[in-house]
């Protein structure tokens, strides 16, 4: 039989089943409201397309050779000819008919079938995984099942959406460190065809911070990358009126590495938006004064012909000098004001100098004034921070030469994304994660957000969880060795002749449990007397 002519007798076999459910239905159809005839159609569609799909995979799978393991591409035998397997689908449930193998050398079990359809483990399809995990980033996992059912009208157990979101987040952040480990081999970290969005101003923003979450052992920090290209448009702050560069599409990256480890995060993902190509000639790098941003910025975004321009938030500057306004003249106070608010516009329109030069002419004023040592003296200590803050940063606090090239300088990106991508999925009420199940939903929602959705489905997620974490064959118990035979009694010798033979000793009767005869107990009124 032909394509044509099978596909004729596909539509004509799918027709009956549908003309068959659509007519069961019907009755109850009739007298629902639309609500409730929604419903009832979906499930009569369910049971039609799910029908569909197991008559079109029998003919795929028809057609498919045996092909080779691949893993190790050892031979394949045959196990099982017509093995069933059963999924839950977006459109229906499946019973899949199909070969079944394993290899003579890795002993890994292959479904030819399996790999043509893109199936990994587990009991979902890839279309309904894909709106388990959508919904399993968005939320908490003990209320997805009632989403997912509300989504799709079908049930996935909370503990299925958990194991299939970190899951496929494991796929995520795979990626990710396969790009690593090609960097530190001195290789590409992505091919061309992965670089997408380079900025067409050749002017690449890279953002960085850090924030908590709370793990099954305590607190731990994770690092957040915010990557984005900037201008040509230009936009108008609507607080400040100031024009700057305007923000494109972002994309994010997350993890609880140390400080150098993350920045080849920072790296990856800043070459995944061009940097390393003749698209990008400049990298700006915001963020606070912490010492692992600025220790490896130029070392890893310096590249040849890349110029980077490093800035600190304003904002985060601000609170340096906030903080000697309160340890000198008094929190909240008038006089703290007073010195604070024109520091702020000089630092503002001036840079880092005016700023200098005040802390000095402070520093020197308490350090005359003050009988109590430096060591306990609250606000001379604070003058001495907010002083070496500002000698170190100069450059990074240069706001006026950042302002006329239209920089941004403030980090409200990165911290904007730590809040959206990061707390709100793994901030809520109870939660606890444990180190690799939060490093893997984070992932997943952070490739979500930087747009590479739909591209991370087409590329078969679920087959390739399979491949980079084969299942692991349990190895085959070792049967138990028979018991060893019991000795055999020693034989009773016969008596000598003449000699009376001896009888063998008898063990002692069993011992009476009731007391004897002449026991005290016997003479005891006890249970004789009874209460009036």
């Amino acid at each position: 039989m032909d394509r044509a002519d099978l596909s004729a007798a596909i539509i004509q076999e799918m027709g009956a089943v549908f003309m068959s459910a659509l007519s069961e239905a019907l009755p109850r159809v009739l007298t629902s409201d639309l609500a409730t005839m929604e419903q009832q159609l979906r499930a009569v569609s369910r049971r039609v397309f799910g029908a569909v799909v197991e008559r079109v995979t029998a003919v795929q799978a028809a057609g498919l050779e045996r092909g080779v393991c691949s893993g190790c591409g050892g031979g394949l035998h045959s196990v099982d000819p017509d093995r069933a397997r059963h999924l839950q689908g977006l459109v229906g449930d499946y019973t899949l008919r199909r070969a079944y193998y394993q290899c003579v050398a890795c002993r890994q079990g292959h479904a030819p079938l399996d790999a043509r359809l893109g199936l990994g483990t587990g009991s979902l399809s890839p279309g309904l995984l894909r709106v388990v995990c959508r919904e399993g980033i968005e939320g908490g996992f003990e209320n997805t099942t009632e989403r997912v059912a509300e989504a799709v009208g079908v049930t996935v157990s909370d503990e299925v959406v958990r194991r299939m979101t970190e899951g496929m987040g494991a796929v995520a952040e795979a990626a990710v460190q396969a790009a690593i480990a090609r960097v530190q081999r001195g290789q590409p970290a992505w091919t061309a065809e992965a670089v997408v969005d380079p900025p067409p101003s050749g002017v690449l923003a890279v953002e960085v911070d850090g924030l908590y979450v709370h793990r099954d052992d305590g607190w731990h920090e994770m690092k957040v990358v915010t990557v984005a290209p900037l201008g040509p448009g230009v936009e108008v702050d609507p607080d400040t009126g100031r024009a700057r560069l305007a923000w494109g599409r972002a994309s994010y990256g997350a993890g609880f590495e140390v400080a150098e480890d993350f920045w080849y995060r920072v790296y990856v993902e800043a070459c995944r938006r061009g940097l390393g190509t003749p698209a990008v000639h400049t990298v700006v790098v915001l963020g606070d004064a912490a010492e692992w941003i600025w220790h490896y910025a130029r070392a890893f975004l310096a590249l040849p012909g890349v110029k980077v321009v490093e800035i600190i938030d304003l904002y985060h500057a601000y609170e340096y000098l906030w903080a000697v306004g309160s340890a000198v003249f008094g929190a909240e106070t008038p006089a703290a004001a007073a010195w604070v608010e024109p520091l702020k516009t000089r630092l503002y329109e001036d840079g880092a100098a005016p700023v200098r030069a005040a802390l000095e002419a402070l520093l020197a004023t308490l350090s005359t004034a003050a009988p109590v040592p430096d060591a306990e003296n609250g606000p001379l200590l604070a003058v001495r921070r907010a002083l070496e803050y500002v000698t170190t940063h100069a450059a990074r606090l240069d706001y006026p030469a950042f302002m006329a090239r239209q920089l941004p300088i403030g980090s409200g990106a990165v911290e904007s994304a730590g809040k959206s991508v990061i707390q709100a999925r793994t901030k809520g009420a109870g939660m606890r994660w444990s180190g690799a199940g939060a490093q893997q939903v984070v992932a997943l929602r952070a490739l979500h957000r930087s747009g590479r959705w739909e591209a991370f489905w087409r590329a078969q997620p679920q087959r390739a969880r399979l491949l980079l974490f084969p299942r692991q064959r349990r190895p085959r118990p070792t049967p138990a060795p028979p018991p060893a035979p019991a000795p055999p009694l020693p034989s009773t010798p016969a008596p000598a002749a003449g000699r009376e033979a001896v009888a063998a000793p008898q063990p002692p009767p069993p011992r009476s449990l009731r007391p004897a005869p002449d026991h005290p107990w016997r003479r005891l009124p006890i249970g004789r007397a009874r209460s009036a």
